[in-house]
């Protein structure tokens, strides 16, 4: 969803109109991406929605899947672009995009994809003995290329062939070259050491395997495509660059800082897992010295997996409050700044653009000069509950956390900030053609068994004719005009025996039921109404 977003608010769609032959107009789709002018406002960039292709057990098999099927198998026809830049979502493009070129074949990111020297020999054996009929022989020994990572930058003249082999390779060695049985054979994950070729220049590699079972970093199943890759480099690109330009702090080969001009992308492939979901915090919302030494302790929880360069990220977040101007721009640095926006974020802030979430509503201002923004977003708020209860109903049977944000969610619906939102429900609105808005937040509470004071938060989310797009404009009905003593629905029951049910059935506030009776043109004084009409 996050994606369709993006895609439908910064891009513009593809075109994908057929010709008479039932296959998408070349012509047309040239003409497009070389007339095609942007405003300034929006990104230069296109998308199309690919479907899934059925039956394909591998995780990450569509991100390489969509690469030979269209609409990008015509972008390749119409000759328009020279190189094709594949990149997983974790990640950041960086200035390095429009400054840096890739020449020869292509280029693949820097970064270890296994153990040095063993994992090298594995991929070899197994596209030899696997592929070998159909990919013919390597075009460099299994060596002698760097280690690399999975985002590549491939010439268009080789890329159909590159990724054929790519996905063939990943295929192939998901589902024969780690447990599966072959033939009555033992599974290869039994002994990896056997199943090399006892040629001299494999004896010290077979020895140093033996014993040895499948798992990261030296063979892993889950990360298939990866000696994919490794595999179409070695068989389809004979003019490769392994840089460091792409896949930056994926892992720690390429963690060192560098200029984001000279750096295409960073790939958060570690980094992305210091976030987890963390409920609102006015601080971390409204002071930027607290929300930093937050992250920075996060992110030292977490030093360990995050690899050497973590104390370099925690150091470049020092420099984010400082001028601009005097701030190199180097990746660290950037990402660091990244982090600080999505930590945000994580923690509440900015659900609803432009709105700030859980600030303290009689503040005005911080010591360091933050200023809190008042919300006036029902949805802001809405989300802010549903978000809690949400995280209390998954910790039922964990009762310390469960009750942790059950006291969370019953504080929430106290603030007096979920009561403001009140002023942009219109009770008296049509709901339909009968009813009201009013009787619909009644139906909430009595069926959905949603709270009295935030029910009318659902009504505005479900029903938008129950919006008032101004608090002003509101005309609260006068709870002066309640008549204890009239019939309620000409029955023998007082409104005041119909006040008492609604308050003891639905814990609502005796004002909250008064005004719902109200609203509903029920027990309404008749001397009240009248001198209200004169």
């Amino acid at each position: 969803d996050g994606c369709d977003q993006i895609d439908k608010e910064l891009c513009t769609p593809l075109p994908m109109a057929k010709n008479e032959a039932g296959t998408i107009d070349k012509q047309m789709l040239r003409n497009f991406l070389v007339n095609d002018r942007h405003d300034k406002n929006r990104m230069l960039c296109y998308y199309a929605h690919v479907p899934e292709r059925k039956n394909q057990d591998y995780i990450f098999i569509h991100s390489l899947n969509f690469l030979e099927m269209e609409p990008l198998t015509s972008i390749l026809d119409v000759g328009y672009y020279d190189y094709i830049l594949r990149t997983d979502a974790d990640a950041l493009l960086f200035p390095g995009l429009l400054n840096l070129a890739p020449s020869g074949s292509g280029w693949i990111g820097a970064g270890e994809y296994g153990e040095e020297g063993l994992t090298d020999h594995l991929v070899r054996h197994f596209s030899e003995t696997l592929l070998g009929s159909e990919l013919g022989k390597p075009l460099r020994s299994a060596t002698a290329s760097p280690s690399m990572q999975s985002t590549f930058y491939i010439h268009t003249s080789v890329f159909q062939k590159f990724v054929s082999t790519l996905i063939l390779a990943t295929n192939t060695l998901y589902w024969r070259a780690f447990d599966r049985k072959e033939g009555g054979r033992e599974g290869v994950c039994a002994n990896l050491g056997k199943f090399l070729n006892m040629a001299d220049q494999y004896e010290n590699i077979t020895q140093q395997l033996m014993g040895r079972k499948c798992g990261w970093p030296l063979w892993m199943k889950g990360v298939a495509s990866l000696y994919g890759t490794r595999i179409a480099a070695d068989y389809v690109l004979d003019n490769l660059t392994v840089t460091p330009a792409l896949d930056a702090l994926a892992t720690s080969m390429n963690s060192v800082d560098r200029s984001i001009y000279e750096t295409i992308q960073v790939h958060l492939l570690v980094t992305k897992k210091i976030y987890n979901e963390h409920s609102p915090d006015v601080n971390i919302c409204t002071m930027q010295t607290e929300t930093i030494r937050r992250l920075r302790s996060s992110i030292a929880r977490n030093a360990g997996s995050l690899k050497p360069w973590s104390d370099t990220l925690l150091n470049a977040m020092e420099t984010i409050s400082n001028s601009t101007s005097m701030v190199p721009k180097t990746i660290h640095h950037e990402t660091a700044a990244v982090f600080l926006k999505l930590f945000r974020e994580q923690h509440g802030c900015n659900w609803t653009h432009p709105n700030e979430l859980w600030v303290d509503e009689n503040l005005t201002q911080h010591d360091d000069n933050t200023k809190v923004v008042t919300v006036e977003s029902y949805e802001a708020v809405l989300k802010e509950i549903e978000w809690s209860n949400k995280k209390a109903a998954m910790f039922q049977k964990d009762y310390e956390t469960k009750v942790e944000y059950e006291k969370e969610y019953d504080s929430l619906i106290h603030r007096p900030i979920v009561k403001e939102t009140r002023n942009f429900f219109c009770s008296e609105c049509a709901y339909t053609r009968r009813q009201s808005c009013g009787s619909r937040k009644s139906y909430f509470v009595t069926e959905k068994h949603k709270l009295p004071s935030v029910a009318h938060l659902y009504v505005m989310k479900y029903h938008p004719q129950c919006v008032r797009e101004k608090a002003k404009e509101k005309v609260s009905v006068s709870l002066d005009a309640f008549c204890g003593n009239c019939k309620y629905l000409d029955s023998e029951i007082t409104c005041s025996a119909r006040l008492t049910y609604l308050m003891t059935k639905y814990d609502l506030e005796e004002e909250d039921s008064k005004e719902s009776l109200l609203e509903n043109g029920y027990c309404k004084d008749p001397e009240y109404v009248q001198k209200a009409r004169s």
